[in-house]
């Protein structure tokens, strides 16, 4: 498994680029409210976006449209010399929209996407403002939630429209709520196979 972060620019062709943006604002896709973008039933934040499930936690297909995001999938994996079998435990877009809320300059709640071992491969769908924001801190149990005030930030990216983040997803990760655009991702969670 990896311990960098890497970050990877236009890792599809304009053209695909193009495509991916168009399609994820198309009324072909299918957008489903989420109460909170970085982990459901939060009851500490509530903020609010769009979500569509390319493959469920269960690993099972969701999306038709799921062909079209595995050329992304495949090049990062490619970039990183990571050839191994592997299976996709879920994949996801989200859509944030800026909010009037009190908090909205604070960060989105810290969390892992999965709490078994995984690699995260983050592709932004456009420009925006809305950094992710990677932690040193490592996933050791949701019985040893660290503290906002405790993590230390290993890097923030922005998003940029064919850029694709890929690290290894215990590390305690966020986002920036957007203020000025809409923040559109896709995120995909690998575990190896053995």
């Amino acid at each position: 498994m990896i311990d960098d972060v890497y970050v990877f620019d236009d890792i599809v062709d304009k053209e695909y680029q193009n495509k991916i943006k168009a399609l994820v604002y198309s009324p072909e896709f299918s957008w489903y409210i989420c109460k909170d973008v970085s982990l459901e039933g939060n009851p500490h934040q509530k903020r609010p976006g769009f979500k569509h499930n390319f493959v469920s936690p269960d690993n099972v297909i969701r999306s038709e449209f799921h062909k079209v995001i595995m050329p992304i999938i495949m090049s990062s994996l490619e970039k990183i010399n990571l050839k191994k079998s592997y299976n996709i435990t879920q994949g996801r877009a989200f859509l944030q929209l800026p909010l009037n809320i009190p908090d909205r300059h604070l960060v989105d709640t810290p969390h892992v996407d999965a709490d078994v071992p995984h690699l995260a491969v983050l592709y932004y769908v456009n420009d925006s403002d809305g950094d992710t924001i990677i932690y040193e801190n490592e996933f050791k149990g949701y019985d040893n939630i660290p503290h906002l005030d405790d993590l230390k930030i290993k890097q923030k990216i922005t998003p940029k429209m064919g850029r694709v983040v890929v690290f290894n997803g215990k590390y305690w990760h966020t986002a920036e709520q957007p203020e000025h655009n809409n923040r559109c991702i896709i995120n995909y969670n690998l575990i190896w196979k053995i």
